[in-house]
């Protein structure tokens, strides 16, 4: 019996295909003969923030991603969501970048330690204070544009020390 060289090809492609099947499966459990084999990762949850928004984006931006630990979650956009508080925050210390424009935020004190962050978006909500951005090194880029309330003072000494693109509120800006 001959094997002809179609037929050849159709085994060779055989396990490929049996592959490709199966990684259209990675977030399912498999079993065989009632035997667990393979299990995805369980998503990451063990958090808590204070603003129930703020929880409802960060659940899910770690579903979208399939994030399995905080260290994952390095982007994060939270807009036009309501947001008043970012306590709880602090505990997703590897963000890069940030938007959490047109919100109700009047504080980012859970921010002073994100140092990672390069990108931070905060235009649109109800600062008083953007003294925390100066201990942030690695930003590039800063929006604090429509922040009616906030201090010009530390706007100014942020401008001073920037080296990136900073968005600036009305109120701030020497025209």
């Amino acid at each position: 019996m001959t094997i002809t060289r179609r037929r050849l090809r159709l085994i060779a492609l055989l396990p490929v295909a049996a592959l490709l099947s199966l990684a259209g499966c990675s977030r399912y459990q498999m079993t065989v003969n009632e035997t667990v084999v393979y299990s995805p990762p369980s998503l990451f949850t063990d958090f808590q923030v204070e603003d129930r928004k703020l929880k409802d984006c960060l659940d899910q931006t770690i579903e979208d991603n399939r994030h399995t630990a905080s260290n994952q979650v390095t982007r994060l956009s939270c807009t036009h969501a309501g947001i008043t508080s970012l306590a709880g925050l602090e505990q997703f210390q590897h963000l890069t970048e940030l938007n959490l424009g047109n919100n109700q935020l009047t504080s980012i004190e859970p921010l002073k330690f994100h140092f990672r962050l390069k990108i931070l978006l905060l235009n649109d909500n109800r600062l008083v204070s953007a003294a925390e951005l100066l201990q942030l090194p690695n930003l590039t880029l800063v929006d604090l544009d429509s922040n009616p309330g906030l201090a010009c003072a530390d706007v100014l000494q942020l401008k001073q020390s920037f080296n990136g693109q900073l968005r600036v509120p009305q109120q701030c800006r020497k025209d």
